[in-house]
């Protein structure tokens, strides 16, 4: 007798709702119906097996239950006779609030998702389906349902009620294959950072889309290490390998060098290797897995094999320069299966993946390591050179991850130069706003490549607790995601500056190298390119896709494109811009200490010694913002009251107007500004510019390093955007000196 009404179709068929054994058949379990030919299944309760019946068809089917390694399972198949007729099967899950993590495979790879994101929306790419596995992290419950033997529906439809509180999902499938299973399954995760783990385990071997390379599966706690700290990787092993001594291996990728051997041995489902971070030197290193013993090579890499990387960030600032890997990058586009966790969006918002616990490889090597690092531009070659070129002129670097920025592990503050590694799309808000005041405060940023900083995100559940990676939507106003009447800004020749709103914190957007196209020295008068000719080519192998600026007048190009060309937009909001475009290779602003090393392929130039003017071209850009000109190290500057005449170089103020963070979305629309020019003056009555700011969307605190100048008095002249009256609050000047 049943205790109270079945939730689901299993509760129906065993007859029983209060089991603690079995937990799919208790009260916790989700809500589900299983219809085969739009028909509630009829149970037939034998002396030797649960035969289920359609009415009005001739198929009958089978039930068992077993529990396997803590899994229980419940399996349905064709019964002896029953005749293979094609009959519709659906199957409807309904789940509660508290089931709101998935887990599935994708082309292949794992691939996790919430079931519903905070607003209630369900991810635009969400693509769960049979085989999925859901999860219960309140009561620790994992569930799926799996179809061996048939094919499955392509799509299932989802959704998400914030009335009822639900989830809901439907799948589909025909009967008619006599090798068909239906495969209900329960368990209760011993791990629950990966309560997925047992499942994949049990099923390897047996279920055709796990690749025998899927274990092991290497996943950092946390990506940003620091010395003096226990760090762990947790490693997910095939079953077979349980009881295997093996060594976690740690490189010094950069100098290609021996760190740390972590002896352990596999233990299931997930072995957790916990290591020392000793005085080891900053930047990024590899992690592998290997028998005990092995020889390893610091110098080769394998990419077929499994590994990780981590960044090594110091205890406190050592050099002068902070090098921010981008990996809320890494971590968007190694992640769901051989493509990226937003590229199957159906809209701007909405996208998540699993990545910050686990992820696979774009090639479906099952690794865990990061786009683009490796591969697609080789941005080991970056960090190689950086070294070389630290080294040679005595300036240490320090590395950090997005993560440390965003969390505040690292100060911005702390460095004379901050570098932004190749393709940094995504940002947090938090690392968004970190670079935005670091640079008003007169702070020096490199950024390399494209696309930097074009795409906010959040991490869920929390910031301090990255399970998913969301992607919110473009920042305002990324060039593909504009109507047609927004023109493309054209660098050559210059535009008189007219206004434009945006809120990259770099003052960039995006579009792609043009293929073929040399690149040439736009303007030899800059201290950067003095001693060059115009027009003379800079060799190298440039490609891929490269940071636009916003307005060119605010600007000093130094690099572009020896030839235009139009720049079409993504994602259908315009087919074709037919503004011809020269692309940039390198630009340095004329009010922020800012430059621009653009195109992707960036890294495979450096890389190559007889790329020698590209190479010095860096150098020159590394030291300019860090000692050239008026823009010394930030350390070197203090504040001054204004109280007499005296000579000046530098003055900071606070704009009335700001970003409205408190809007969840400031980053999809535009926000006030300022445009305006600073002026000096000794007496009151006769006034000089010091610094031109009629380019550029100026908010919050600004800095301007300014030719010396003798002035008792400063004031702002321009307009604010919203018509508030510009007033500069908080003045003051700053001198050389401590």
């Amino acid at each position: 007798m049943l205790a109270q009404q079945p939730k689901n179709f299993l509760q129906r068929v065993y007859a029983t709702t209060d089991s603690a054994v079995e937990p799919m058949l208790g009260p916790g379990a989700p809500a589900f119906t299983l219809n085969i030919a739009a028909q509630e299944l009829a149970v037939e309760r034998g002396a030797s097996a649960l035969t289920l019946s359609v009415p009005g068809s001739p198929v009958r089917l089978q039930a068992r239950r077993e529990r396997r390694d803590g899994i229980d399972l419940y399996r349905i198949r064709h019964a002896p006779g029953s005749p293979m007729q094609g009959e519709q099967i659906r199957l409807n899950w309904v789940f509660p609030d508290e089931f709101n993590e998935s887990m599935t495979l994708d082309a292949g790879a794992l691939q996790g998702q919430p079931l519903f994101l905070p607003d209630g929306k369900v991810p635009d790419n969400q693509f769960t389906n049979w085989g999925s596995l859901f999860y219960d992290r309140t009561a620790n419950l994992a569930v799926g349902a799996a179809l061996d033997g048939a094919v499955g529906s392509r799509h299932a439809r989802r959704g998400h009620s914030r009335f009822t509180r639900t989830s809901t999902l439907q799948l589909m499938a025909t009967t008619g294959n006599p090798a068909m299973e239906l495969i209900f399954f329960a368990y209760r995760p011993r791990d629950s950072r990966f309560w997925w783990a047992e499942w994949y385990q049990l099923r390897l071997g047996a279920d055709k889309d796990l690749p025998p390379n899927l274990f092991p599966i290497l996943s950092p706690r946390d990506l940003g290490w620091r010395p003096g700290e226990r760090q762990t990787i947790d490693v997910i092993p095939a079953p077979a390998d349980r009881g295997r001594k093996m060594e976690l291996v740690l490189i010094d990728e950069i100098r290609q060098s021996l760190a740390a051997r972590v002896p352990f041995e596999m233990a299931l489902p997930v072995t957790h290797v916990e290591t020392a971070v000793g005085e080891w030197r900053s930047g990024l290193y590899r992690a592998v897995v290997v028998p005990a013993g092995a020889a390893v090579d610091p110098g080769r890499i394998d990419l077929n094999g499994k590994l990780t990387n981590v960044i090594v960030r110091p205890a406190s600032p050592r050099g002068r320069v902070l090098f921010g890997a981008p990996t809320d990058m890494w971590w968007a586009y190694s992640t769901n299966g051989g493509h990226d966790f937003h590229g199957w969006r159906t809209g701007y918002d909405g996208s998540v993946g699993y990545s910050p616990t686990v992820m696979s490889s774009r090639q479906r090597r099952f690794n865990h390591f990061f786009y683009s690092l490796y591969e697609r531009y080789n941005d080991i070659h970056h960090l190689r050179y950086l070294d070389e070129l630290a080294r040679g002129e005595g300036i240490g670097i320090d590395y950090a991850t997005q993560l440390d920025v965003a969390r505040g592990r690292v100060r911005l503050d702390g460095y004379d130069l901050v570098l932004i590694g190749n393709h940094c799309e995504f940002t947090t808000e938090e690392a968004h706003r970190r670079f935005s005041e670091y640079m008003g405060r007169g702070g020096a940023v490199m950024l390399h490549g494209g696309d930097s900083f074009a795409v906010r995100v959040d991490y869920l559940p929390s910031l301090e607790e990255p399970r998913y990676i969301r992607q919110r939507g473009h920042i305002w106003a990324h060039l593909s995601d504009q109507p047609g009447e927004f023109r493309s800004p054209r660098i050559e020749p210059p535009d008189p500056g007219d206004a434009r709103d945006y809120l990259n914190a770099f003052h960039t957007t995006v579009g792609y190298w043009i293929p073929g196209s040399k690149a040439v020295i736009a303007n030899a008068d800059h201290p950067v390119t003095r001693g060059l000719k115009p027009a003379q080519e800079v060799p190298g192998p440039w490609g891929g896709e490269t940071d636009f600026v916003y307005e060119p007048a605010a600007w000093d190009i130094l690099v572009r494109s020896d030839r235009t060309a139009p720049e079409q937009r993504e994602f259908g909001v315009d087919a074709h811009d037919p503004t011809p475009l020269h692309r940039v290779g390198l630009a340095i602003h004329k009010n922020l200490r800012l430059a621009m090393v653009g195109g992707e392929n960036f890294p495979n130039i450096l890389k190559d010694p007889e790329n020698a003017l590209y190479r010095d071209l860096y150098r020159r850009t590394f030291q300019y913002l860090l000692d050239g000109g008026l823009r010394s190290k930030a350390a070197d500057w203090r504040a001054a009251p204004l109280d007499r005449a005296g000579t000046i170089e530098a003055v900071r103020y606070r704009l009335p107007v700001a970003v409205d963070y408190a809007n969840p979305e400031w980053h999809r629309r535009p926000a006030p500004y300022a445009h305006y020019v600073v002026e000096g003056s000794e007496d009151g009555r006769v006034w000089s510019m010091l610094a031109d700011r009629r380019h550029g969307p100026w908010r919050d605190v600004q800095t301007d390093f300014v030719a010396p100048a003798r002035v008792r008095y400063v004031r702002l002249v321009g307009e604010t955007s919203s018509g508030v009256p510009l007033r500069a609050a908080d003045v003051e000047v700053l001198v050389r000196g401590r």
